[in-house]
């Protein structure tokens, strides 16, 4: 079999195709799959956003395939896996979260962050001296765009600023995160490297806003880890996720409960020690319990991500080559 060849048409850090996990290229390459420099020697052209491809179109029509790879849920939102343009001459395949193939299982990309063993709490630390706390960049906060998705708006950016904001506001919540409205964020928080002062930053609070950016199956990312890791109970959206096939009920507090951030705000603040140490607990139970599988978890679940980007690109090629 003739190798499949990949030109980037965009920066794909943290991603496979920028071998974020050494051993991510190795594996492509086993497959037959590898990159290529010069667009003119590419049977695939990959990108993170659909317009980075567009001045690609005319210049290679029927001469190339064309492939959107993201596991950035802004980056690309298509909801279908194929979209033809120019009277079907061009047919741009589509792999991102909505597509159900990035995102394999709901560890896909964070099974490598669980490696230790948390201990349990009997009392909550005298650390934690801080009630709650959104670590996140305002993207356009109370004004971001709907995304919608059979009739319903999956997106959680607005939803999430407008719950900073409301927080803020009461003096219940603190923010750290870029492009604020003067005056609400503590700090960027993004500069040097980011796990480690986010550890720190979680470190005081008892509760963390860590909503993601969209609601998607198996779309999970480090977010409530990183909260569990740094002993904060996660303040998070289950409403149509598949986030209870891992934490039990009553682990993670479920905003999508709640009516408005009010509701919220009193809810954590009348919270009793023993409802809060139950909670965590069960959080911690699940960290633990996917650490405990160590790194044959880890090469599993890597391994579902590098087959979908084998397999896709394989019926990409064969697809053409069959007609």
């Amino acid at each position: 079999m003739n190798p499949i060849k990949l030109f980037k048409a965009s920066t794909f850090t943290y991603t496979p195709f920028g071998n974020y996990i050494p051993g991510d290229l190795d594996f492509l390459s086993k497959n037959n799959i590898v990159l290529v420099d010069n667009v003119k020697d590419a049977d695939v052209i990959i990108s993170q956003n659909y317009k980075h491809l567009t001045k690609y179109f005319w210049r290679f029509i029927q001469k190339k395939k064309f492939l959107v790879w993201t596991n950035e849920p802004r980056f690309d939102t298509s909801f279908k896996a194929l979209k033809k343009i120019f009277f079907g001459l061009i047919k741009i395949h589509f792999m991102n979260i909505y597509t159900k193939d990035v995102f394999v299982s709901n560890l896909s990309f964070t099974a490598v962050l669980i490696n230790k063993k948390l201990e349990l709490i009997t009392k909550i630390s005298p650390e934690k001296t801080k009630n709650a706390v959104v670590l996140m960049s305002y993207y356009g906060g109370l004004n971001a765009p709907k995304l919608i998705r059979d009739g319903v708006n999956i997106d959680l950016i607005t939803l999430r600023a407008y719950i900073a904001t409301e927080g803020y506001k009461s003096s219940v919540m603190d923010i750290y995160g870029k492009g604020w409205p003067e005056g609400m964020s503590k700090e960027n928080s993004r500069a040097g490297e980011w796990r480690t002062r986010k550890q720190t930053l979680l470190e005081p609070y008892k509760f963390n806003l860590c909503f993601e950016n969209t609601i998607a199956f198996n779309y999970l990312t480090e977010k409530i880890w990183d909260s569990i890791e740094s002993y904060c109970l996660p303040i998070y959206y289950g409403a149509g996720t598949n986030v209870y096939e891992i934490f039990p009920e009553n682990s993670f507090i479920d905003y999508s409960k709640f009516n408005n951030p009010k509701e919220l705000f009193d809810y954590i603040e009348q919270m009793p020690d023993s409802e809060y140490i139950s909670r965590l607990n069960k959080c911690i139970n699940v960290y633990n319990a996917i650490s405990e599988k160590g790194a044959d978890l880890e090469h599993s679940e890597r391994k579902m991500v590098l087959e979908k980007i084998v397999q896709k690109l394989r019926f990409i090629v064969q697809r053409a080559n069959n007609k």
